[in-house]
């Protein structure tokens, strides 16, 4: 296949307490199913090849198809054989706002994962788009040692245990599977990570569900993938930049890339991986003769070898 770029319909997740605010704020209501409450749409599956929840094609030959097909079928879309390294596409990213804080959770470490799950362990990133002044998250904990961590359960300390880090518009944060983590209510945020559908929630502020009753906490399973002791992932930013054009490498780590690109005017670079999926966050503009505009989402195929930007816009871009 000679395609360029291919363009990517949303997926949509839900909960009782969503608010539809991105579908509003990317205006794509006319993708939301017909039997989805839009006011309960809480994030954007954006680029996904797991088969399960992989997205649709929306141009070219394989409109109508889905991500995960197009990697199995057209592999060099995606780079050379020594560059593939999954089974399927090793990286996702979905855009998300939290209307209520999250529960405290933790993904399974990929030594976990592969011997007890049949998948992949999960890493997982955060580029805030938006939060309200004075957020944090939730990312780590302070227990030195697995005796101490059993403490602070069993007090349920948990302002004792749990981390809590600033966090503000632009930043972006590194969050190693085994880290317990959570967005508190207000954020907006952009995660990319290692498209694992296991999550193990560890602490839920005592919250009741619909029923209630208390929401089921899988602590003994988080505790066995909990990284004792937390260290903090350094983030350190690369820069490369052309005219109108300026990227900045975000992390480029073991389990995948992030590059942010700001469009003010125009400028070409060249392509920094095989391949990239991308996210239009704001604005508009051109890649190459291509129209784009804030909410698309698209793979960039390793048929490009420049990318030639154009417009006011920022956008978000990732490899696994």
């Amino acid at each position: 296949m000679n395609e360029k770029y291919v363009f990517l319909k949303p997926t949509f997740s839900t909960a009782i307490w969503g608010d539809g605010t991105l579908v509003h704020r990317y205006h794509v209501e006319n993708y939301v199913p017909k039997n989805m409450n839009i006011d309960e749409v809480t994030g954007l599956g954006a680029f996904s090849g797991l088969p399960q929840d992989a997205n649709e094609i929306l141009n070219g030959e394989y409109k109508g198809r889905k991500l995960n097909e197009l990697y199995e079928e057209h592999p060099e879309m995606f780079g050379t054989p020594s560059t593939l390294k999954w089974e399927h596409i090793p990286v996702s990213m979905g855009i998300a706002h939290a209307c209520a804080d999250l529960s405290i959770q933790v993904h399974p470490t990929e030594q976990y994962a592969l011997k007890n799950l049949g998948c992949h362990g999960k890493s997982e990133s955060w580029y805030i788009v938006d939060c309200p002044p004075h957020s944090d998250i939730v990312m780590g904990h302070n227990a030195k040692t697995f005796e101490e961590l059993d403490e602070y359960i069993q007090n349920k300390d948990w302002n004792g245990l749990l981390k809590r880090y600033p966090i503000f518009p632009e930043s972006f944060y590194n969050i190693q599977a085994g880290t317990l983590h959570a967005i508190q209510k207000g954020t907006t945020f952009m995660e990319v990570c290692n498209p694992c559908p296991i999550t193990y929630r560890f602490y839920d502020y005592d919250r009741l569900d619909k029923n209630g009753q208390p929401r089921q906490l899988d602590i003994e399973k988080a505790k066995d993938n909990i990284l004792v002791p937390f260290e903090c992932q350094d983030t350190y930013y690369r820069y490369r930049n052309h005219q109108g054009v300026t990227e900045i490498n975000l992390t480029d780590n073991e389990n995948f890339s992030v590059y942010k690109y700001v469009v003010k005017g125009e400028g070409e670079l060249t392509m920094p991986k095989p391949y990239l999926g991308a996210f239009v966050i704001d604005g508009e503009g051109q890649i190459e003769d291509v129209y784009l505009k804030a909410g698309d989402s698209f793979l960039i195929s390793a048929n490009v070898k420049k990318l030639v930007w154009k417009g006011e816009m920022t956008i978000l871009a990732y490899y696994g």
